[in-house]
């Protein structure tokens, strides 16, 4: 009796093993993962453009890029204009109807995905929304951000795809050394306008 329990103790502990083994060798499940950013520059007082960069922050390569998008839902208020491509990269607007906003989707060539743990800028397009239009709601669908987004593995629809929110480009914060020499060269302008100024009588 007491060897029958032994024997099913070993049994249980090496299945135990077995499993732990298979689990430490088995590859990992893959990852679609991905975040972005955009920046602005103002053309005109009712014109700006607008860069982002994708980021492949999972395991697997990233073919659409769909920006302000998500299925059945366009975000920007107005169309876009002036849109630009990474090299091996084509966009296309996409619309839905009166009650609905735009869209644009860019999608990868042949030998174009972009690679887990890579960045690719040179998405670009000019818009009437002001910057601050840009990062709230969407005027069709109030509580989504205009920038929620879209990507998939390969072409549109490909996959499940994943939803992220585009944010915003951090501002360069002035060095320490820079705010210096801007506070030195102030300085140097005060002094000199200071001499230039004529004596007061005694």
């Amino acid at each position: 009796m007491r060897s029958s329990s032994n024997s099913q103790r070993v049994g249980i502990a090496l299945a135990a093993v077995a499993a732990a083994c298979a689990c430490a060798t088995a590859p990992a499940a893959a990852s679609e993962a991905a975040s972005a950013t955009i920046s602005s520059v103002e053309l005109s007082p009712t014109s700006w453009q607008y860069s982002l960069t994708l980021n492949d922050t999972g395991t697997t390569d990233l073919g659409t890029f769909w920006f302000a998008w998500v299925p059945g839902k366009d975000f920007m208020a107005t169309a876009p204009s002036g849109i630009t491509d990474p090299a091996g990269w084509s966009a296309i607007t996409t619309h839905g109807s009166a009650a609905d906003g735009f869209a644009i989707q860019w999608k990868a060539g042949a030998g174009a995905l972009l690679a887990p743990g890579q960045s690719l800028s040179g998405f670009t397009f000019d818009s009437a929304m002001s910057p601050q239009a840009m990062m709230g709601d969407s005027p069709f669908f109030p509580g989504t951000p205009v920038t929620t987004t879209f990507v998939y593995e390969g072409a549109p629809f490909s996959d499940a795809g994943v939803e992220f929110t585009v944010q915003a480009a951090p501002t360069a914060v002035p060095e320490p050394s820079s705010l210096a020499l801007m506070g030195l060269g102030a300085l140097a302008f005060v002094a000199g306008f200071a001499r230039r100024r004529p004596g007061q009588a005694a």
